[in-house]
């Protein structure tokens, strides 16, 4: 180690320029609709889906949309085709106006009226019109439950109102008012519309690949996959998203079989060419159990690593932890004596700490630096930059350095959002992959590709004993990874002896549902606590123990 300390939506210009037809327009970035702005996933979202296009480069989102183009955008997102069933047709519009087969296949449906046989299709669309709109195409049901002050249930408008508020589309005004004669512009009609699709319509429960139900709500399709001993639960595609059956490969991360390793000042372990072995090679087989392997310090010598109110980690403390990841007596080089000793190579992730929020940032020569995003970023690339050149010295022979995992575990700051997205870019620049493991409530999860992430890992956090809603937690998870195209952490927590027959129960059903779901084969990681493992093989003679470490054993392969 000696040798690596000195290292130090706009005006009315043609439906061609208002929505996509060319696979071009996916890729089309508006000069008023940045990444900071808040609405920025909805509208890429609509716009990747061919959706929406703008006008001369520009969202204009603040522009007021049309009855006649609401129709359009909802013609083209549920792929709606005018059937001729249509009793009265527009007396303001012809088969030559611009969007009529659309209107009439909204008329068909519903979810437009005409007022004195006129459609009145350049009168700004208001929130009531939209609200029947969206609940009659989306087939929403209400619940009466919804309580607007200005939005009686006596008014005709009530049931769609309460049906798109029922079904999570609008929560209304913060004063209790719905305001359903305002006028609705691009960017609020295009939120609404992008927050419905970018769910699935539709849920089915499946056992034995035939469909036993299929239900408009989640939970309610979660709570009848538990009346079935080996039912899962899957998102049903819709017009403009198709849903896998199965969680995500990621075959861009080049994990399989990945586990974290602690390796910070949470640790009271040593590293030994044994203590790996197990992980890499099931007892008695040449198969592969792990073959990537996530190096990650929760906490430094007085605080914590991650977006915690103890991190204070200044460049002294990255640094300690930089030293301690690529000691002699570290992770690394004993991973690559058990790597060689067993003929194997394996993939390394090295975490990057969570550059904290408050207090002044301190470099290595004690100058302190006003905390600011650039500041951030300043110490990630810095840490970035050392671990590339201490891999470059150590020239593990069998391990591959495979990219970076991002400690913090949700994206809860908008200024988080933007600064992932620039150390992604960095981090590809150099050819390595970059990851992260959301827990199960993480904010903006669903939005992890749009970061820049290679591979996101969902947490059912389901592994707490205290917990009696574990099956529940694992099919959300589940489900949630299906829609979303993200991994699975797999858990079990670094159990006692007088924990360890109810941590065995526990485990049990996170493998169960992992080949129940079919996870083995996609692409997954495994939290063990600070050395789960090894406990698992070093009282292999208690049957608990043993017990575990075969169920873990169930997910190896040739």
């Amino acid at each position: 180690m000696k040798k690596l300390a000195v290292l130090l939506m706009g005006g009315l210009m043609g439906i061609s320029s208002l929505f996509a037809t060319q696979a071009a327009a996916a890729e089309t970035e508006f000069s008023d609709m940045t990444r900071s702005h808040w609405a920025y996933h909805e509208i890429k979202f609509l716009t990747e889906k061919e959706v929406i296009r703008g006008v001369s480069g520009k969202f204009l989102p603040n522009e007021t949309i049309t009855r006649l183009d609401a129709a359009v955008m909802m013609g083209r997102a549920m792929n709606l085709t005018a059937q001729g069933e249509t009793a009265t047709v527009p007396a303001d519009m012809f088969v030559t106006t611009r969007g009529y087969q659309e209107v009439l296949a909204s008329l068909e449906k519903g979810m437009f009226t005409l007022d004195n046989g006129q459609f009145m299709p350049s009168e700004p669309l208001t929130r009531k019109d939209m609200a029947r709109a969206l609940a009659v195409g989306f087939e929403y049901e209400g619940k009466g439950q919804s309580k607007f002050t200005d939005a009686p249930q006596s008014s005709p408008y009530y049931p769609y109102i309460d049906a798109i508020a029922a079904n999570d589309v609008t929560t209304g005004y913060s004063d209790g008012t719905f305001r359903p004669d305002m006028p609705v512009n691009r960017l609020q009609f295009s939120i609404f519309l992008a927050r419905i699709y970018s769910k699935p319509l539709e849920y089915s429960v499946k056992q034995d690949g035939i469909t036993l139900h299929t239900v408009r709500d989640s939970e309610e399709a979660i709570s009848l996959a538990m009346t079935y001993p080996k039912a899962t639960v899957h998102p049903v595609s819709n017009s403009m998203v198709s849903f896998s059956e199965q969680t995500g490969a990621l075959n861009e991360t080049g994990i399989r079989n990945g586990t974290l390793i602690y390796n910070g000042a949470e640790r009271n372990l040593m590293f030994t060419p044994e203590f790996f072995r197990p992980y890499i090679t099931p007892n008695g087989s040449w198969g592969t159990l792990f073959e990537s392997f996530i190096f990650l310090g929760r906490s430094y010598p007085g605080g914590e690593f991650g977006a915690h109110a103890k991190n204070n980690a200044n460049y002294s403390d990255w640094w300690w932890y930089l030293s301690q990841t690529f000691d002699e007596a570290g992770g690394l080089n004993n991973l690559n004596e058990a790597a060689k000793g067993l003929g194997k190579t394996v993939n390394v992730y090295i975490a990057i700490p969570y550059p904290k929020m408050g207090g002044s940032i301190v470099d290595l020569e004690g100058n302190e630096h006003p905390n600011s995003m650039s500041e951030r970023e300043k110490i990630v690339s810095w840490y970035i930059d050392q671990t590339e050149m201490l891999w470059d010295v150590a020239a593990y022979e069998n391990l591959n350095f495979k990219g970076y995992y991002w400690l913090s575990e949700t994206m809860g700051h908008r200024e988080d959002e933007k600064m992932i997205t620039r150390v992604a870019d960095e981090i590809h620049e150099r050819d390595r992959a970059f990851i992260y493991s959301p827990h199960a409530t993480s904010s903006n999860f669903e939005h992890w590709k749009n970061y820049g992430f290679d591979g996101a890992y969902l947490q059912p956090n389901a592994f707490r004993l205290k917990l009696t809603d574990t099956e529940a937690r694992l099919h959300r998870a589940f489900l949630q990874a299906q829609i979303y195209g993200s991994g699975i952490n797999l858990e079990i927590d670094q159990y006692g002896p007088h924990q360890m027959e109810a941590g065995l129960q526990n485990f049990r059903q996170y493998i169960e549902m992992a080949h129940r779901y079919e996870l083995p084969g996609q692409s997954l990681i495994v939290y063990q606590g600070v050395g789960m493992v090894d406990r698992m093989v070093k009282y292999w003679n208690q049957p608990a123990y043993y017990q575990a470490y075969q169920l873990l054993s169930s997910l190896a392969y040739q």
